[in-house]
């Protein structure tokens, strides 16, 4: 496989007419990790939607290769069925394609396999976003997106993101993070995209 996923010279984002991200260029590789960093506004939030088929805005004349590929995104917003149970969501967002030992394998992993027959809503924001990262591990997309990924996770909740992207890594699959500042999480295999520049 190409090691390149996404490639523009001149990607320019915005909504109607307005521009947020203007004539950047831009090219990712499966051997690499990604932080995109910004002040609010800057577009980063845009610029995930986008690599994750998910923009709904105007992309001008940028001329894009994206390949095919299985992309995740977290949001900010919380991802998870508030109505359905962990066990549930799990099920339903990996399409009934992973077995329920492996299943409970990663929820034990991850600390929530005795919460597995409680309906999301009734999760703290802290489990909702621990959750979700189980659910990214089971799904393994090729590219996984997380905006802002450090909101409401507790010291272990770090570690576990931490232990879901050296595996990524060893799997030779890219993960995206995007934050407001620096979130100095590794030190190697990591290329920041500043919006602030």
């Amino acid at each position: 496989m190409d090691k390149n996923y996404f490639s523009s010279k001149n990607l320019t984002l915005g909504y109607g007419n307005s521009i947020v991200i203007n004539n950047l260029p831009l090219s990712l590789d499966f051997d690499k990790n990604y932080e995109i960093i910004g002040r609010n506004g800057a577009g980063k939030s845009t610029l995930l939607d986008f690599i994750s088929n998910n923009f709904q805005g105007n992309k001008f004349d940028s001329a894009v290769n994206l390949k095919d590929l299985r992309i995740l995104q977290l949001s900010s917003e919380f991802t998870l069925i508030s109505n359905l149970t962990l066990r549930e969501n799990c099920l339903y967002f990996t399409k009934n394609k992973i077995s329920l030992n492996d299943i409970n394998k990663v929820l034990t992993d991850y600390d929530i396999y005795h919460f597995e027959n409680d309906v999301i809503q009734k999760f703290s924001s802290g489990m909702i976003k621990r959750s979700e990262l189980a659910v990214a591990e089971l799904i393994s997309p090729d590219v996984l997106c997380i905006d802002e990924p450090l909101n409401y996770l507790d010291g272990l909740g770090v570690e576990l993101l931490k232990k879901l992207i050296i595996k990524r890594n060893e799997n030779k699959q890219s993960t995206i993070l995007c934050s407001q500042e620096p979130l100095n999480l590794f030190t190697e295999t990591w290329e920041t995209i500043d919006l602030n520049a």
